[in-house]
């Protein structure tokens, strides 16, 4: 849909949680601290209990907007988050993580990109995270990634690149900028756009890289945006989470080897060379790379249990069907 400028657009924001209150009471206090409101916010909640909501009920009447709660027993943010899309019909909806911390302006600097797209062309607008940025690979790490990505020279920012190989943009000031996918945890789509597309239902468990299989998807037809004036800080509590390492290694070869043939279009042998290169060789080294204790090695050892049995399903194509048609299917993987 296209708005003249004066013309606001409405906007709801969906956040999926899983028995993290605390985190998300201190995302729900910086939405209250934005220049610009939302028009709703509705949390998803898979908790095992009901502190989550205790909590929103008790912040309610001091946030200036409503608060929606909604519960259900699917623990996938991908399905959580598409459930809440389905109860707003406000024309963006902003998809934010439950350990994400607002800047004031960031949703008055997303809405202002979508509110001057006169043409509705973008589909996409992205915040930045202000403590995970991209910064160009050297030396030995930038040769191995090159191997990876078939691709040695220029900057990585913002692409998806070789084997489905993500990066995120490079955080240069008040810059608006085109990229080739959106992290969920800060993004922003219009909704006629999202609900042609969405999450992937089948993604359950850990449901890697979610993000980048609708929003690669989204790009197919609609421009991807990043904002640097929007930004968040992101808390990233799920990497102290993990408790399958075994599963989580599988989900990372095999969701990415769905976004590689099925909406890429990369099924050469090379490509699939490039993606064990970087599934198996690079990210071990990198694992390595940041500390070697005899708990990281363990699990080391359990993610590339995963993902060596993530290969195994890929070649001797035992996969469902629903990957194969490439919409909005990968595997289930857990």
């Amino acid at each position: 849909m296209s708005r003249a400028g004066g013309n606001k657009l409405a906007a709801a924001v969906v956040i999926a949680t899983c028995n993290r209150a605390e985190p998300l009471r201190d995302c729900l206090n910086s939405l209250g601290c934005q220049s610009l409101r939302p028009d709703l916010v509705i949390v998803v909640d898979s908790s095992d209990g009901d502190e989550t909501a205790d909590m929103i009920e008790h912040i309610q009447p001091t946030m200036g907007f409503p608060i929606r709660h909604e519960r259900t027993i699917s623990k996938s943010a991908a399905r959580q988050r598409n459930l809440g899309a389905e109860r707003t019909t406000a024309e963006v909806i902003v998809f934010l993580d439950d350990d994400v911390v607002l800047e004031e302006a960031f949703l008055s600097e997303v809405m202002s990109v979508f509110q001057s797209d006169l043409p509705g062309e973008i589909g996409g607008v992205s915040g930045t995270i202000s403590n995970q940025i991209y910064t160009n690979p050297r030396g030995l790490n930038r040769f191995l990634l090159g191997f990876c990505l078939g691709r040695w020279t220029g900057s990585y920012a913002g692409q998806l690149l070789g084997p489905a190989i993500n990066f995120l943009p490079a955080d240069e000031p008040n810059t608006v900028q085109e990229v080739e996918w959106l992290p969920s945890g800060c993004s922003a789509y219009r909704r006629e756009v999202f609900m042609s597309y969405r999450f992937g239902n089948d993604f359950g468990g850990y449901s890697f890289a979610e993000d980048v299989h609708l929003s690669s998807r989204v790009r197919q037809t609609h421009r991807l945006l990043n904002t640097t004036r929007a930004r968040v800080f992101h808390h990233d509590l799920g990497k102290s989470t993990h408790k399958d390492w075994k599963a989580l290694g599988e989900s990372q070869v095999v969701n990415r080897h769905a976004i590689m043939v099925t909406i890429l279009g990369r099924n050469r042998l090379s490509d699939h060379i490039q993606l064990f290169g970087y599934e198996v060789v690079y990210t071990s080294l990198s694992w390595l790379a940041a500390g070697v204790t005899s708990a990281r090695l363990a699990i080391l050892v359990k993610q590339l249990r995963g993902k060596l049995s993530g290969f195994s399903k890929i070649w001797s194509r035992s996969l469902p069907r629903s990957a194969e048609k490439g919409r909005a299917d990968v595997p289930e993987t857990k």
